[in-house]
């Protein structure tokens, strides 16, 4: 529910993976409110340089504490870590193959399928 002059952040993967999943990604979903209600969304990414390399931060024992035994923390060797602006261009080149055929046509070739078509 939302709460009124609320602030709100929504956290992205890179951000999971370098708490150790301490903090967790947010689905990405829109919910229009209701008829006759008003939403302001003001959308902003923010992410490392693209020639970034990233590692999980070191949590502290009592952080580390509550999460699921399960859970594993992610390997720091895990080549996303290593590898962010190449992920980072994948993820824009299949969000937006329109442009990415227009633009940069030889970087698209594997990632985005032309319009229309399944893959």
């Amino acid at each position: 529910m939302p709460l009124a002059g609320a602030f709100v952040v929504n956290i992205g993967e890179m951000f999971e993976l370098a708490t150790q999943r301490y903090y967790q990604a947010t689905v990405h979903r829109v919910v229009s409110p209701p008829k006759g209600h008003e939403r302001v969304s003001v959308a902003f990414f923010y992410g490392p340089g693209l020639s970034a390399t990233l590692e999980p931060v070191p949590l502290p024992a009592d952080l580390r504490a509550q999460l699921p035994a399960s859970e594993e923390p992610p390997d720091p060797d895990n080549p996303i870590f290593a590898q962010h602006g190449t992920n980072t261009l994948k993820s824009w080149l299949r969000s937006h193959p329109a442009v990415a055929r227009r633009y940069c046509s030889d970087l698209a070739a594997d990632l985005a399928p032309p319009a229309g078509s399944a893959r």
